[in-house]
């Protein structure tokens, strides 16, 4: 077959015109690619920035909403910051948080992910003991800016039971209470350890201890600001998502990944 030099032209522009229609459409879907944008924290071993897939809390986000189409980007802030950036509709979630009756009012709560026990870390040669919040009365007690320790604890600190110092980082308040400078910091049971490991060393971690009386027991949530309207979408999109990894065994799976230490040494479940 001859092929002339005017069909040659005319093949060459209409392959060049198939490339450039092809590249335009990859670059529109990936400017049309939908993201939700979640703000986040340190909080291991639940979450965090340097463990694959952000932690078992972030693969299980990040499986849902890309089962859905949907990408996810996460954010790092402090607390109270990331809080008020979804809440005035900046970014779109922020997790894992308690599900209290005054972030109800603002915000919906998602399906429960998992549950956290909180507990009072203290010295180990500081004699702590307690069975209701009235024993931590006249105690100098840490506090993370922007989190949630339960109705009574909450209620003790504002009419001043006790002395609570609320700073920027979890992290800086087991720094302060190693030191001496407060008695008592309340924790999620798993995160406070898993922070222990991190921050100090073999020797050091021997002087940190929890008291077994649990503050409480609750689930971990994700939050969607009630005034941003993509957010009872998104919501509704989790939960469907969750339920379907809780009847395939996949959330059990990722969370006793977190449990065995699997995100941190770079791997993750079904991986």
């Amino acid at each position: 077959m001859n092929i002339t030099p005017a069909k040659y032209a005319c093949r060459k522009a209409l392959t060049t015109s198939l490339c450039a229609m092809f590249l335009l459409s990859l670059l529109l879907s990936e400017v049309n690619a939908e993201t939700l944008k979640i703000a986040t924290g340190e909080w291991v071993p639940y979450v965090s920035e340097d463990y694959k897939h952000h932690g078992a809390i972030g693969h299980v986000i990040e499986k849902i909403y890309q089962d859905e189409g949907v990408e996810v980007e996460f954010g790092y802030f402090p607390w109270a910051r990331g809080y008020q950036m979804v809440k005035d509709g900046v970014w779109d979630t922020t997790m894992p948080y308690y599900c209290s009756p005054e972030r109800e009012k603002l915000f919906y709560c998602s399906d429960p992910i998992v549950n956290g026990e909180q507990v009072f870390f203290h010295r180990a040669d500081y004699p702590f003991e307690w069975r209701s919040i009235d024993d931590l009365k006249g105690l100098s007690v840490g506090g993370t800016l922007g989190y949630y320790y339960g109705e009574a604890f909450e209620k003790a600190e504002r009419d001043k039971l006790f002395k609570v110092q609320r700073i920027v980082s979890d992290e800086t308040n087991f720094r302060v209470l190693m030191k001496g400078r407060i008695q008592v910091f309340p924790q999620d049971r798993e995160v406070g350890y898993a922070m222990v490991r991190r921050l100090f060393s073999e020797e050091e971690r021997t002087l940190i201890t929890h008291h077994s009386t649990a503050i409480h027991t609750k689930s971990l949530h994700l939050l969607f600001a009630r005034n941003n309207e993509k957010s009872k979408r998104y919501l509704d999109m989790f939960n469907r998502g969750l339920k379907r990894l809780q009847s395939t065994g996949e959330l059990q799976g990722y969370l006793n990944a977190m449990s065995n230490g699997v995100y941190i040494e770079g791997g993750a479940y079904g991986e």
